[in-house]
């Protein structure tokens, strides 16, 4: 029966009992605690899965009942982050913790393998709690060409409307950003970068390395010369690249392919692997597809 009296004499007995068994002192104690993960732990979740995580970087992988992942995420530290979606109170991430029976990890070694694990996995499972972007980004392109008086100038343009493009951007303020790098390394001039329009001479308050090729200051071969070393610059940074990263433990190196401007993938190599050119990396990669969101991560890594 459901009565006052008696439902209270009740959980006196049982909270006696509890009181009573082996170690009850310290199990209370922590449950008290409000910082306690026991406390914050999902309802179906195992104490024992949470604490097998490790504080290293890599992705995670939250699974319901019926083992399906529903959310794929990344971190630099992995049981710090996931520890975080219990304590975050917005309905997106409670409805998430109710569904969650079991987190499976991957590590990685470093926050940019990571992210590119995390964008595979994402797009392999297509979780329902992974706000994957519908979206596709508007991509820019840097372009050369000569005007009539012989000078070489770098520009940019949307993507589809660039003749013969150099390097691509999925976002224009990387895009100008590389443009003014260039602009400083090589000490080539803001207008004939177009990073300034319409003016007779240039007078970009952030550059100042030209050499006065807008005010006749400065031969145009002398100054073509500079603009053929960033050319190179440019085909070099997008043509062979390995990225070399930490790997998953001391003895280990991780790395990014990319081959021919495409990205090939990622893998991680034994300290004792004696490797003396890239064609030797080939055995230990993990190979991955490349895609615009892979492009627009690493162009950022390599590039600014």
């Amino acid at each position: 029966r459901h009565r006052a009296r008696g439902d209270a004499e009740a959980t006196v007995i049982l909270f006696e009992k509890l009181l009573n068994t082996k170690d009850s002192e310290i199990v209370f104690n922590d449950f008290l605690k409000k910082s306690s993960k026991e406390a914050t732990l999902p309802p179906h979740l195992p104490s024992s899965v949470f604490n097998a995580i490790p504080n290293a970087p890599g992705i995670y992988y939250f699974k319901n009942k019926k083992g399906k992942v529903i959310y794929v995420g990344k971190a630099k530290d992995l049981k710090k982050r996931v520890l975080g979606h219990f304590y975050n109170k917005t309905e997106k991430e409670l409805n998430l913790c109710r569904e969650t029976a079991d987190i499976d990890f991957e590590l990685s070694g470093s926050e940019l393998i990571a992210l590119l694990m995390e964008d595979a996995a994402i797009k392999h499972y297509f979780p329902e709690y992974n706000q994957a972007s519908k979206r596709q980004p508007k991509a820019y392109a840097i372009f050369k060409y000569e005007d009539r008086h012989g000078v070489v100038h770098l520009a940019y343009n949307v993507l589809k409307l660039t003749p013969n493009p150099l390097l691509t951007f999925y976002n224009i303020t990387d895009c100008r950003q590389f443009l003014e790098k260039l602009c400083t390394q090589f000490e080539l001039c803001p207008k004939y970068c177009h990073l300034q329009e319409g003016v007779s001479h240039c007078s970009h308050f952030k550059i100042k390395t030209c050499h006065g090729v807008c005010q006749d200051l400065e031969t145009v071969l002398s100054y073509n010369k500079r603009v053929s070393k960033a050319l190179n610059y440019i085909t070099e940074a997008s043509q062979d690249v390995v990225l070399k990263e930490k790997g998953r433990h001391l003895d280990e190196t991780g790395f990014v392919l990319i081959k021919n401007g495409v990205y090939l993938g990622y893998g991680f190599i034994e300290g004792s692997e004696q490797i003396t050119n890239q064609d030797e990396l080939e055995p230990f990669l993990i190979p991955q597809k490349d895609n615009v969101d892979i492009q627009k991560f690493l162009r950022r890594h390599i590039m600014l």
